[in-house]
């Protein structure tokens, strides 16, 4: 044979995903694909007000989505991951006009209320940015 593949790779079956918080801080959504490095702790984020929190959950949401993204990719027929994908979209789209609506567009795409205030935003080299 010329070439041969690894054909016992990680299927649907054996993945568990984590939740949302250990999947984000571990950068891994998938509970037996992470591999920490030596003896590093991941350290969890510790928002300071709402909108803090509010944009912390928005990263955590975006970070699942593209993992299970990727992880969909290979695996187009894991119900189970598709579901989960399903509803982090939601819950994305949900949170991100709720932070758009009470603080500041995330893109300026979304600059659509009526006004055009993407400039007016803090930068983040300003330090006073969330």
């Amino acid at each position: 044979m010329l070439f041969e593949f690894e054909t016992n790779m990680i299927t649907p079956s054996k993945e568990k995903l984590v939740d949302l918080d250990e999947g984000f801080t571990k950068g891994n959504m998938f509970a037996n694909l992470y591999d920490p490095y030596k003896h590093y702790e991941p350290t969890c984020l510790k928002p300071q007000n709402e909108r803090e929190a509010l944009l912390l959950h928005i990263y955590k949401l975006d970070f699942a989505l593209n993992d299970l993204n990727l992880y969909l990719d290979l695996y187009p027929t894991d119900m189970e991951a598709y579901e989960k994908f399903k509803k982090y979209a939601y819950d994305y789209e949900k949170c991100v006009h709720e932070y758009e609506k009470n603080y500041q567009v995330l893109e300026v795409c979304h600059d659509t209320y009526g006004k055009y205030t993407w400039l007016d935003n803090p930068w983040p080299w300003e330090g006073n940015h969330v």
